[in-house]
């Protein structure tokens, strides 16, 4: 929770922990989430839904069993582990009537990524996004663009309107 930063446009969440693409002694990604106003009723990971949830679970955070943004639900509450959160996507998958032989917790970052670039958000920004390392075959090429919006990654995946 100390990694959260409020700001006037959204959050800023540092991620302390190396990913699975960062190396030793680099930069660490943070997740950039705005205010999305244009659709309240969107139930979607935005800077105002994190906020609430955050309210929501505040009293049953224990303040050192709960340090992690994302808590498991059932007492006694306690940072929900990369496998738990895991199970969560998938089974909300399944809810949703997506083949999740076919797809999987991880397919989500591939489709968000690919509906941001046809969106038109610039590949340094996607890449940013995504944590991958500038030197990622994937994107490599493109990577070397100022930062320009933070925000936009996030906005173009909330503004889907297809």
């Amino acid at each position: 929770m100390a990694n959260i930063r409020s700001t006037s446009e959204g959050l800023d969440i540092k991620i302390p922990r190396r990913i699975k693409t960062s190396r030793k002694n680099a930069f660490q990604p943070s997740l950039s989430l705005p205010f999305y106003e244009e659709n309240t009723n969107t139930c979607v990971a935005t800077a105002s839904t994190i906020l609430l949830y955050i309210e929501k679970t505040s009293r049953v955070r224990n303040s050192d069993a709960c340090g992690n943004l994302i808590i498991t639900f059932k007492y006694p509450h306690k940072n929900a582990s990369a496998q738990t959160i895991s199970r969560w996507i998938r089974q909300t998958m399944l809810d949703a009537g997506i083949d999740t032989e076919q797809f999987s917790a991880h397919s989500t970052r591939h489709a968000a990524t690919s509906l941001a670039k046809r969106k038109g958000v610039p590949l340094d920004i996607i890449h940013s996004a995504a944590g991958w390392s500038k030197n990622s075959k994937t994107f490599a090429k493109f990577y070397k663009r100022p930062l320009r919006d933070p925000h936009a990654f996030a906005k173009a995946i909330l503004a889907n309107k297809s």
